[in-house]
């Protein structure tokens, strides 16, 4: 009889244990609010910055040629090698003996090929005398870009990650055969710390939407033919559509029912649905 009563007493513990690990279970496996990360709206002028590439080149350079064909004697010069003007640059042999051919400017030595004891013709250049501390980037933009530029508009340039202020020297009028502006730039190269040739980017500001809402990029989500946003209501989020208007690749302007400050969700929305309830982590600032 009593081990009867004991079976009944541990089925009924077993029984209540059971229970009491189902409700907490079902606690458990309630869904936690989703943590995101907001942003918030802003108002005002959405400005688009355009790069444009371009190419440095020497602002002067003066070729050097022979008068006549001429076997050359002594080199006197390498390339890279910075000459004055009237300086000896190479020796060559001539029918009246030795004559010397001489810097006719200030300038950095390039494109030397000849050497001694061959034979140079007088319908290419020696070499090339170039003017580094002052350097030309030549920009070939479209009309729309044409009008963002004005001569003696001072643009910070970006050349090999450096940064450095260059002033507009030229706006052509006409268009070349591919309907293309030439803009030309003037670079201070004391330092001769950039080469010709090489290629430079500078961005300039072009105003698009006046007067639109601004929101991170990454906040606009896109369902089939719709584009929306959730909004941060209280412990919640709201889903609203956009339109949006222009876009870069930090942030775009719409329209939609949201107004200045408003929260807008950049990060962990992909997973979110209308109304549903949201742990904000932090603020983009």
């Amino acid at each position: 009889m009593r081990k009867i009563i004991f079976s009944v007493c541990l089925g009924l513990i077993l029984i209540l244990a059971a229970c009491s690990n189902d409700e907490e279970t079902n606690d458990n496996t309630e869904a936690a609010p989703t943590p995101v990360e907001v942003a918030k709206v802003k108002t005002g002028d959405f400005i688009i910055e355009k790069t444009l590439y371009g190419e440095t080149s020497p602002e002067k350079q003066m070729p050097v040629m022979l008068e006549q064909p001429s076997e050359i004697k002594t080199v006197h010069v390498k390339n890279g090698d910075k000459v004055k003007k009237d300086d000896k640059l190479i020796t060559i042999k001539t029918p009246a003996g030795d004559q010397s051919v001489n810097a006719s400017t200030d300038g950095v030595v390039g494109q030397l090929t000849a050497k001694a004891g061959s034979f140079q013709s007088n319908e290419d250049p020696i070499l090339v005398i170039a003017d580094l501390d002052t350097l030309t980037i030549h920009y070939m933009v479209t009309a729309n870009a044409r009008d963002l530029f004005k001569v003696d508009d001072k643009l910070d340039v970006e050349i090999n990650n450096d940064t450095y202020e260059a002033k507009v020297t030229s706006i052509d009028t006409l268009p070349n055969e591919t309907g293309q502006y030439a803009v030309e730039f003037e670079l201070e190269n004391k330092d001769n710390d950039v080469l010709p040739g090489e290629p430079a980017k500078v961005k300039v500001a072009e105003e698009k939407v006046k007067k639109t809402k601004i929101i991170p990029t990454e906040a606009v989500l896109t369902e089939g033919d719709e584009q929306f946003i959730f909004i941060v209501r209280d412990d919640q989020v709201e889903r609203v559509l956009v339109e949006v208007q222009e876009t870069q690749s930090d942030k775009s302007a719409v329209k939609a029912d949201i107004k200045k400050d408003d929260q807008v969700v950049v990060n962990g929305h992909f997973t979110l649905t209308d109304q549903a309830e949201i742990d904000v982590q932090k603020e983009d600032k």
